[in-house]
């Protein structure tokens, strides 16, 4: 287990931040799509908070006792109401990549169109794993465990990927990736981060 951990928390530091280099574009609340994701946002956080205190949903995914005392504190917060909410469209994934590590060799490369949408698709979905391991192997371990995935039908406002903030004034934030596919559903990963690496997501300000 903790090799593995390990080995996760390597590859996801060679991923630069996937929000950080090209700031997104916030979503207002009359546009049909924030209404759309923050209607799956809060659903998802709702049944990250069922599954947080459900006794037998935690025996089920076996829940290690090196993370249990972090599990303690995560339970003592309510995901279910948020004192802010933030949904915002990215920009062009193959543009927030930046630098010369593997993967923009990989997007450089002669490979398929259809191997670099799945790579990109993997490294967006993993910015909530990301951030979780900047607090350490057992956040990492336990949000990973915790991680709800979902798939639907794209909506027709929805041209690229998004993410979902909730904030809840306390040490945890919630955290939703959206991510287009190429054949029309879109991927969810919903997963708690540590609040104040939500700052790494590089959030607009208005």
């Amino acid at each position: 287990m903790k090799k593995l951990l390990c080995i996760l928390v390597c590859f996801l530091l060679v991923i630069p931040s996937a929000l950080a280099d090209t700031p997104p574009v916030k979503l207002q609340e009359d546009d049909p799509l924030y209404t759309s994701l923050h209607e799956r946002a809060m659903e998802y956080a709702g049944l990250f908070n069922e599954a947080l205190h459900s006794e037998e949903y935690l025996s089920l995914i076996q829940v290690p006792d090196g993370v249990k005392d972090e599990l303690a504190l995560v339970q003592m917060q309510d995901f279910t109401q948020p004192v802010d909410v933030t949904i915002v469209r990215a920009e062009d994934a193959f543009a927030m990549y930046q630098g010369n590590d593997p993967w923009i060799m990989l997007f450089s490369a002669d490979v398929s169109p259809a191997l670099k949408a799945i790579t990109w698709q993997k490294l967006y979905n993993g910015t909530g794993a990301m951030l979780a391991s900047q607090e350490g192997a057992s956040t990492l371990a336990l949000s990973s465990l915790l991680t709800i995935s979902d798939a639907f039908i794209q909506p027709e406002s929805m041209d690229g990927p998004c993410f979902a903030v909730m904030q809840y004034g306390g040490l945890y934030a919630f955290l939703v990736t959206f991510v287009p596919t190429a054949n029309g559903t879109v991927m969810a990963t919903a997963q708690f981060i540590p609040s104040r690496a939500a700052d790494d997501l590089n959030m607009p300000t208005e």
